[in-house]
């Protein structure tokens, strides 16, 4: 295995601190990270952004007006409409009405269950001068939380979709005034918040295919950016329904049976048993949501879903292999069988410190609150991970709530003052970015080149934690997608 000497590594310390989870990552791919770092002062992004964000541009800075005045409008009310009339993922058709209502309005054409998801749609409009521009490609989500009470957003996804037509909006009246040739596509894209993922599938289905830049909006608890690198927002995560099939029986003739709850109960067990096992980064999630139909009769099928998740994917492989074999050692033990249902992936993605870059020069000259100025880790610009491999692209998250994610009080600050205005500078943060993109050759050719640079140090990184991880868990564990 290839390694630093112990100067470079010390020299990197402040870097590789915050640019992985664990002290095992950074030691395993501490060459990879130099590498990363090397990229970085050579392109320079801090610096390429004072300067883009620096420079005056009239047409720039009437997009950006244009942006804000969108939002103010109707885009505002749009999003404090859907907040109010929330609709759990897969299930957002009220909300899937409206958007393609308003973005149909606005002269795109409109493709709706692409897929074969019935509430994702891509909207698309071409500029008059032609497609031979760049296609820039904005993400809306639209889907709630699931509570005991009632669907909520608590995520403040009831914004995203109504920012990008906002940003659209002001793109469409800059292209078509000025005569700049290029495609907007602004990406419906449903159940952010529940399995299995939908830009995964959108992506395998090759929806995204073409678009040169994606961009989207989130809530946020500060005004922060991400390290160029390697990470997701929340883990890499494996979720799988573990699905016992027994033989029903009467309980006065119990014998005859073979019983998928028990099985279930007894891997749940199992489960709990392993987490001493593992290294204290993991994470285990599950629920048992089918047990049986009757108490007096012996079940026959029994369900246990699992969200598993670790800060890699390498480990993460050994951990879910671990798992699997317990579901199986369970259904040995009681007659029955299982099956093992992987029913979605959320991998590392790729943070680009050209766009994180700009974003947050944009958001430090437009007042954005709450600004923390140390680099965060790497995390990818949307939830799964895959697209961002494939596909350049940034998320604008400017501080919108005093409260934390998932919560009733996140709910409330986005249809409050605070997260208004936190809309309102995400809308023009992205109009910015965009049009940098759309008119200024070296920002793509950076991107281009940081993206490309990043993606190829990836299986570089990932063979490195396999090196590491290897005496632990046996060689050849890591990614199987």
């Amino acid at each position: 295995m290839r390694t630093l000497s112990l100067t470079l590594l010390t020299s990197l310390l402040p870097v590789v601190a915050s640019s992985q989870t664990t002290p095992t990552e950074i030691a395993a791919a501490a060459d990879v990270l130099a590498q990363i770092e090397a990229l970085e002062q050579r392109i320079d992004p801090s610096a390429m952004s004072a300067r883009i964000v620096g420079r005056n541009d009239a047409a720039r800075s009437a997009l950006m007006a244009y942006a804000g005045t969108a939002w103010d409008a109707d885009m505002q009310a749009l999003s404090d409409h859907i907040g109010r009339d929330p609709e759990v993922g897969w299930a957002e058709f009220r909300a899937v009405d409206t958007l393609v209502s308003v973005l149909r309005s606005r002269g795109f054409s409109i493709e709706v269950g692409v897929a074969d998801l019935p509430t994702a749609f891509v909207a698309t409009w071409v500029s008059s001068a032609g497609p031979a521009g760049p296609t820039l490609g904005l993400i809306g989500e639209y889907d709630a939380l699931r509570d005991i009470d009632g669907a909520f957003h608590g995520d403040q996804h009831n914004a995203q979709t109504p920012i990008a037509i906002a940003v659209a909006s002001a793109l469409q009246h800059y292209m078509e005034s000025s005569r700049v040739a290029g495609t907007i596509k602004v990406f419906g894209t449903p159940a952010e918040e529940v399995g299995p993922p939908a830009k995964t599938i959108m992506h395998d289905a090759g929806v995204f295919d073409g678009t040169d830049i994606l961009v989207r909006s989130h809530s946020s608890v500060e005004t922060a950016r991400g390290r160029a690198g390697f990470g997701v927002c929340c883990l890499n995560i494996n979720e799988v329904k573990y699905v016992f099939s027994g033989r029903p029986a009467h309980q006065l003739t119990s014998w005859n049976g073979r019983n998928a709850l028990s099985a279930a109960v007894r891997f749940y067990s199992s489960v709990d048993g392993l987490r001493s096992t593992f290294r204290p980064e993991a994470s285990i999630q599950g629920v048992i949501p089918e047990g049986g139909v009757a108490p007096n009769v012996v079940p026959a099928r029994a369900v246990v879903d699992y969200y598993i998740r670790y800060p890699d994917e390498v480990y993460l492989a050994h951990m879910t292999r671990m798992i699997d074999d317990a579901a199986r050692g369970a259904a040995l033990a009681t007659g029955t069988e299982v099956t093992i249902d992987r029913y979605g992936e959320y991998r590392d993605g790729i943070t680009l410190g050209t766009l994180d870059e700009l974003y947050f020069a944009y958001a430090k000259e437009l007042g954005a609150p709450r600004i923390n100025e140390v680099p965060q880790r790497p995390a990818g610009y949307e939830e799964t991970g895959w697209v961002t491999r494939d596909i350049p692209g940034v998320g604008v998250s400017v501080f919108s709530s005093r409260e934390t994610y998932h919560t009733k009080g996140m709910e409330s600050d986005g249809l409050s003052e605070v997260g208004h205005r936190a809309f309102r500078l995400d809308a023009q943060i992205m109009s910015g970015i965009l049009y940098d993109y759309l008119t200024n050759a070296s920002l793509r050719e950076a991107v281009a080149e940081e993206h490309k640079e990043l993606k190829g140090l990836m299986g570089e990184y990932h063979q490195r934690l396999r090196e590491v991880y290897a005496p632990e868990i046996g060689p050849g564990v890591g990614a199987e997608r």
